[in-house]
């Protein structure tokens, strides 16, 4: 059901809860791997493919979370709107959404998005507009429309967050559920 995302020139990881850059302030994962439920998979092929016909790569955050960290974020956070509650399960613990921003193929760097990924703040918002320049206001509406096209949708609160529709039916997995072991 899970299947492994893998890098190449248009797909980096920096797989966050694998290391202590989170607002945990410590690994929550033993290592650093991205999986997506089969669907969402076939998705984010979709718009990486899109992405590079512009020169551009997807960082990716994180994916799919084993409902125990999702049970160690929920604690951790202060602001419940940016982690959904384990006893609802949620997108991650579904295999079906992936946190990631965009970066230039060329030179390597990310596009400005206004506000770091796990940002707890209004700014993160995709509706946020005051405080943003053009160019960041700009570089989020080209995620969302990439990611938007290729069936994801967005989560208002957070700029860097997509999750495909109408998941509520997949099971919530465990680290047990792991392909190679639990994260």
């Amino acid at each position: 059901m899970l299947v492994p995302l893998e890098e190449n020139e248009g797909v980096i990881f920096d797989i966050r809860y694998a290391s202590d850059n989170n607002f945990v302030g410590r690994p929550v994962y033993a290592r650093p791997v991205a999986l997506l439920h089969r669907d969402a998979h076939a998705a984010f092929g979709r718009a990486a493919a899109r992405a590079r016909v512009l020169g551009l790569g997807f960082r990716i955050f994180d994916a799919f979370r084993p409902i125990e960290v999702q049970a160690i974020l929920w604690d951790a956070v202060s602001d419940k709107a940016f982690v959904a509650d384990p006893a609802l399960g949620g997108t991650h613990p579904r295999g079906i959404a992936v946190d990631l921003t965009l970066f230039d193929l060329a030179t390597g760097r990310d596009l400005p998005m206004g506000t770091g990924f796990d940002a707890v703040t209004p700014l993160s918002a995709h509706g946020a507009l005051e405080g943003l320049s053009p160019e960041v206001i700009h570089n989020r509406a080209l995620l969302l429309g990439l990611m938007t096209t290729a069936g994801w949708e967005s989560y208002e609160p957070e700029w860097w967050h997509y999750n495909l529709p109408d998941g509520d039916d997949l099971p919530v997995l465990s680290a047990a559920d792991v392909p190679g072991g639990p994260l």
